[in-house]
Order: structure tokens, then sequence, then C-alpha cells
């Protein structure tokens, strides 16, 4: 449709489209077989194929005119009905919600070499006829389409509580939500899905996502049902091979004491099948990943120098410039965004823990000899006594050598949040990045409400893209805006897009500082509007994608990256979940 709209508008019948058009019928032809490919859409495909027919004995001159209305009535109907299924928030606002939520029809659906884990038989079961558990979601467009790199665990977790939530879609996000659950191993929720059997278990914030999810889809539901939903696990245990759908069931709530369980207890393991078949960038030492908790602050931790375990995770590829293997943002340690996740989380299961819909009080391990047990209430509130005092640096210097010690002078940037608390780089916690502002959005509670407001700001300023934030402080000596995978050169922080999160402007957390800011600004009126009108470049971009979507991200200064998706699932759904909030706070302020 996108370029039959270029077509419309500007009445240019010279196209290629409408010269494939008037040369025979293949672009009808092509159209209507995959539409019958597939079961759900087969009907359709067969009434296009009559509607198409009429088209063969016209003049060729008059084929696309015809052919153009053809298909904008027929794309008009089922956006319309699309629309008429999500929830009245999506149904009665503006062509752009419709337009970001149209997003999780584009990338949800049935694809052959990216099918979700099989579920519960129970839950298989009572599924509706037309509903097929086999769909998958895919993080973007079109590097993502297909085959194992298709459903990426941290993207769908990200992207679930604005394309399916707000959307109203919440038996597509059950669904994914127990599809992953099964796939838990060493309590770690899948990075690549690749059907489950083929799962690479290297990220240490896709299980955090995964729970935020599960309270938000609570949230959204209005009920906690879901705890119970069983669960079929892939992998009984950490080395047992992939198990028949079925074969060994257990409620959600069990899935997610587990992995509680396991990060407190300390995960280290050696992935399986380590080595260039399957990774070729990655060092000998990469393929070992670690999770914990720190038992003092309540801090999760784990990574190391030689790999990444965050959405930060370019690996170098460059021989030329001496980087291959070298990951560029280790962001190991305590990364900010995983501690407010795993704050969020603690905070919610011991709500449900009290109220007796959460059967499981804490976390327990031996150390030293010594029986350690830590209730979900007394972990929140470690988190919270620990978080200002590790992660804030001050606007002044007076005391930074006692809060520091001989890191006070890696200092290059103040009135900020750490970046990480840990990093084996010391430099590098230091580093102003744009995490902070989703841990705002999960744990606000954390945060000194004049420091967030402080950092906020700087955010805004040093940050601030037209279309998303840089990854970046401009200033660092890191920072690279421009992001170019194709070159290879002897720079080390360039070659082959080493600098993929040292500079170029991501979309998706932009969603999150403007969420940031309804909640820290939300009886500044006029901040709350400034950043409101911050969408119109936005609702520019999205009217002009041929995609019908907005990118991954974009170079310096908003500038197009050529070397970006032109879709991102996660871009889509953060732009909802903040035009969802805004919509919330401001109906509350009427």
């Amino acid at each position: 449709m996108s370029l039959l709209d270029v077509v419309h508008s500007r009445n240019d019948l010279g196209h290629p489209v409408c010269n494939n058009v008037r040369e025979g019928p293949w672009l009808a032809g092509y159209l209507t077989s995959r539409l019958q490919h597939h079961s759900q859409t087969q009907q359709l495909g067969k009434e296009l194929s009559l509607v198409f027919e009429p088209l063969t004995v016209l003049p060729r001159y008059l084929q696309p005119t015809y052919f153009e209305r053809l298909i904008f009535c027929v794309s008009q109907r089922l956006t319309k009905r699309a629309i008429e299924l999500m929830s009245p928030f999506i149904q009665y606002g503006s062509s752009f919600l419709h337009k970001l939520a149209l997003c999780s029809v584009q990338l949800y659906g049935v694809v052959n070499s990216a099918h979700m884990p099989p579920l519960a038989p129970q839950v298989s079961e009572a599924l509706p006829d037309d509903f097929d558990e086999r769909a998958s979601f895919a993080a973007g467009l079109p590097h993502f389409a297909t085959g194992f790199m298709r459903c990426w665990g941290r993207d769908t977790f990200i992207a679930l509580r604005g394309l399916f939530l707000v959307t109203g879609r919440l038996q597509e996000a059950r669904m994914i939500i127990l599809g992953f659950a099964g796939c838990v191993r060493h309590g770690l929720v899948p990075n690549l899905l690749a059907g489950g059997v083929g799962a690479r278990f290297n990220c240490r914030d896709a299980p955090w996502w995964w729970l935020q999810s599960i309270q938000d889809y609570c949230m959204f539901a209005g009920s906690t049902d879901i705890l119970n939903d069983p669960v079929s696990r892939l992998f009984i245990t950490d080395e047992s091979p992939p198990a028949e759908k079925g074969e060994h069931v257990q409620p959600l709530h069990q899935v997610m004491q587990e992995v509680l369980q396991r990060h407190f207890e300390g995960i280290s393991f050696r992935e399986r099948n380590a080595g260039s078949g399957l990774d070729r960038d990655m060092s000998h030492d990469g393929f070992n990943v670690s999770a914990g908790v720190d038992h003092t602050t309540g801090f999760p931790f784990g990574g190391s120098k030689h790999n990444c375990g965050t959405w930060m995770d370019k690996v170098g590829e460059s021989d030329k410039a001496g980087n291959r293997g070298v990951p560029a943002t280790p962001r190991d340690g305590s990364a900010v965004e995983i501690v407010g996740l795993c704050k969020s989380a603690v905070r919610w299961v011991s709500r449900l823990q009290k109220q007796d819909v959460f059967p499981h009080s804490g976390v327990s391990c031996k150390k030293d000899g010594q029986d350690i047990h830590l209730t979900y209430t007394k972990w929140e509130e470690l988190i919270h006594e620990n978080f200002e005092h590790h992660f804030w640096v001050p606007e002044n210097a007076e005391d930074d050598v006692q809060r520091e010690g001989e890191d006070a002078k890696l200092i290059h940037r103040r009135g900020i949040y750490k970046d990480t608390v840990g990093a084996t780089h010391r430099f590098a916690d230091f580093q102003l990045r744009p995490n902070f502002p989703i841990a705002m959005v999960v744990a606000p509670e954390m945060f000194t409400a004049s420091n967030a407001q402080v950092a906020l700001s700087n955010v805004e300023r040093l940050l601030n893209g037209p279309l998303g934030l840089s990854t970046l402080d401009p200033d660092d000596w890191a920072y690279h805006g421009i992001y170019d995978n194709s070159l290879d050169s002897e720079d080390r922080g360039k070659a082959r897009g080493f600098n993929y999160h040292q500079g170029p402007e991501w979309l998706w957390v932009k969603g999150y500082f403007m969420r940031a800011m309804l909640h820290f600004h939300a009886g500044n009126q006029a901040d709350i509007q400034r950043v409101f009108g911050m969408l119109e470049n936005h609702h520019e971009a999205l009217e002009k994608s041929l995609w019908q979507g907005l990118p991954e991200l974009t170079n310096a200064q908003g500038a197009d990256c050529p070397f970006s998706c032109p879709v991102q699932a996660w871009t889509m759904s953060c732009l909802l979940d903040y035009l969802y909030d805004y919509h919330m706070l401001t109906h509350q302020l009427v």
C-alpha cells in the first residue's frame, strides 16, 4: 500500500508498480496466492482472485488505476476491522495512534521458519479455533523477519506492553509470555528464541523484562489469573534435552520464582556449542555467562568485559581495526535499568505474596556454609536504601572522594545517574547514557524527585535528538554519532559499526524518557506539553515511511541511517506506551 499511496498522491502512472501491472497479472497473482497459502486468509485470497479477474479484460493503460483502487478499498476495510478489534483507547484515537498500533499486526504472525515454542496442552486446547499458537513476533523489519533472528526475548518484552497490552491484544500477549516461560533455562529467558530448541541464553536483561511484562499484563487484564496458567517446560533441568509438549508442566508463578531464586543463588555457565559456529565474532571468554544478586545492596549484577548482556550488545567484527570479539558496551556490573526492573519485580511479588496470590515469600541460598534467606519485602528495601547512594552523581564535588574513592577522578558529567555500578572498565559507570529513564518509569520510588528532575533535564539538553536519544554523551571520548556497519577501517571506535550504541540516536529509549518526564514533571503543564510536542517529528516520519513504521535508530541529529531497520517493534511500542500514559495523566488532571 505504501507504494500505491505514492502513486495515488502524485498520480504517478509511470511508477514501476504501474508498469508491472500493465505488463501482466503477476502482482495480483502474487498477492492472492500468498493469502491463500495461509488458512486464516485463504478465503480472502479466493475472493480477491475473483475481484481481480475483470482487470484482465480492461485496456492495459487502465489497469493500474483500477488495481490501485481495488487494493486501496480492501486495505481500508482490513485496517478498519483491525482497529475495531483493538482497545477503546486505540479505536477512538488519532490516525497517528492507529498507525502505531497497526505495527502489532505487521510484526505478529505465523512464519514457518520461526514458530513459538509449544504451549501446555491445557492452554492449547482452550484457544479459539482461529488462533494459531505458532504465531511469533518479529523484532523489526526486514532484518528480523524470519528464521532464528526473528524473535528476541529482550525486544519482545520491551515491546509487549505497547503493541499488545495498550492495543487490547491480551490473548496474544498471554501466549507470548507463556511461550517464553516454557524456555526458561539457567534461570534466564532466551535472548534469541529460535523456536526454543535452539535458544541462546546470553543476555541478562530479558528475564527482568519478562517479569515486568507479566506485571503489566496483570494490570491491563485486571486479574492475576495468568500466574496459575500452566507452562510446558522445554528444559526440565539445565542440562536435559528438549522435552515433549506437556511432558513437564508447571504454573507460571513457579517459573517466575525459579528465575528470581536462580539469580539470588548466582548463575554461571558456558554457552552450549560455544565457538565460531554459534557466534563468529565472540571471543573464547565471551561465551561464559554469569549473573547474580549483590546480597548487601540487592542489585542484580553480571556479565564481564568479554560480553554484552544488555540491549547495548555490539561485539566488534573488524580484524583490520583489531576490535573483533571486543564488546563495545559490556555494561557489566549492575546496569541501572536492570536494577530498576528488579526493584519493580520484587515490589510486585511482595505485594502479591501478602495478598496470598503469589505463594513464595522470598529467595534463599547458601553462602560460606550459612543459609541465607531474603524476603521479597526485604529485597525491595535493600534496593531502595542503596540506589541513590550508589547511582547518583551529585552536581557538586564536595563528597566525591568519600562516595567514590579513587574513582572520583572518572566523573566528567554531573547531575546524572550512573549507567552501571561495578563495571570492569570503571569509567563506564560514569558515562551518560539514556538508560536511567527506564528505571525511572518502572521504579520511580527509587529516585529522589529533585535529583531525577535534574538528571532528566540533562538528558533532554545533551542526548535529545529529533526522533531518538543519543546512546552516549556527545562530549564523551568514545562518542561517534554515525553508524556504518559496512565500513571497515583501522578506526577501532567505528569499524564495522563498533559504535552501534556509542552515539547513534535510538528511538525506543525516547519513549521511556518521555514517560519519565510525565512522572517527575506531572505538576508542570508547560513541561508536559513541551515533551508531547516532540512527537511532531515522529508523526511526520511515520507519514513518510514506505514501511509504515518508525526506525530502530537514526544517526546524529536525526539523520537517516541506511543500516537501521525501518520498522522496529520497541520503537513503535514505546511511543504507544507514552501516549497511553499521557492520556491517563491528562484525563486525571481534567
